[in-house]
Formats: structure tokens, C-alpha cells, sequence
């Protein structure tokens, strides 16, 4: 299992959200104490999609990104390293696609969210926990987070 894992609950249907692109990047290194955070534009080190049971427990990572400084060897996140990470769960096909099923079978449901996607930005301390758990539980118009274990 890598260091960090996600899970998403639909509360609108009180299932697992499966299928739900999902990327993670690693925005900086922890900033001193009296540094201000200072956050660029980058590219995800790692893409995957929710399981049926609406986990990420396995990254794909991408082969150009420098993945030993972040603790990945090949394809195996050996070693997770401090920072400010972000994952980004991609919602907007989700809902659209639950529409289509929906009017296949039909059912008439909202398509729209508010939210395209959501940007979870968390720190990893240093020294960094063995592992970071991020639900989300998920609604078209709202969603909530916490740290899971």
C-alpha cells in the first residue's frame, strides 16, 4: 500500500464514488519558519482511478517526473518524503457519467456540481507519518475531508 491513500464517499447515493480520476503532485518542500509558502503550477507525480469500492490504494507514476527525490523507485512508493502535497479528485465526469447511467436505466438525476474538481492541500511533516489517509465524502454542491487513518 503506498503512504498515501484516498477514499470517496457519494453522499448523494451513500455509495463509494468508483471510476473517479484522481492526481497527486507535490507543490513544495516544507517552507522554514519564516519563509511564506510559495506554490507554482506543476505536473502530477502519480494518476489513478477510485476502485469499486471508491479507493486509490495503487499510483500509476509518471516516468519523466523525478521520482526518486520523492521516495519512488520505478513504480513502488518506497519511502514517502516531507512536503506540501495536493491530490485532486476529478468530479465532474463523475457526476456526468451517473447522469448517463441514470438516464439509461430511467432515472432522471442532476448531472451538474459546483465543484469540476477538489484540490485537497495537505502537509506531510517531517519526520513524515507511515501513512496519510484523505477521504472525501462527495455531494454535487458540497464536500467534506478530514484526515483518516
Amino acid at each position: 500500500m503506498p503512504p498515501i491513500t484516498c477514499h470517496i464517499l457519494d453522499t448523494t447515493r451513500g455509495k463509494p464514488a468508483a471510476n473517479v480520476f484522481v492526481s497527486i503532485y507535490k507543490l513544495s518542500e516544507l517552507p522554514k519558519d519564516d519563509e511564506e509558502l510559495t506554490i507554482e503550477e506543476i505536473e502530477p507525480f502519480g494518476v489513478t482511478k477510485t476502485n469499486q469500492d471508491g479507493r486509490v490504494d495503487k499510483w500509476v507514476f509518471h516516468p519523466k517526473q523525478d521520482l526518486n527525490s520523492l521516495g519512488i523507485d520505478k513504480q513502488d512508493w518506497n519511502e514517502l518524503k516531507s512536503g506540501i502535497y495536493k491530490i485532486r479528485f476529478h468530479t465532474s465526469k463523475y457526476f456526468k457519467t451517473l447522469a448517463i447511467q441514470d438516464k439509461e436505466n430511467g432515472i432522471t438525476s442532476d448531472s451538474r456540481t459546483f465543484f469540476p474538481f477538489v484540490d485537497i492541500v495537505f502537509t506531510v511533516s517531517d519526520p513524515p507519518d507511515n501513512h496519510y489517509h484523505i477521504p472525501l465524502l462527495l455531494a454535487n454542491h458540497s464536500y467534506t475531508t478530514y484526515r483518516g487513518s
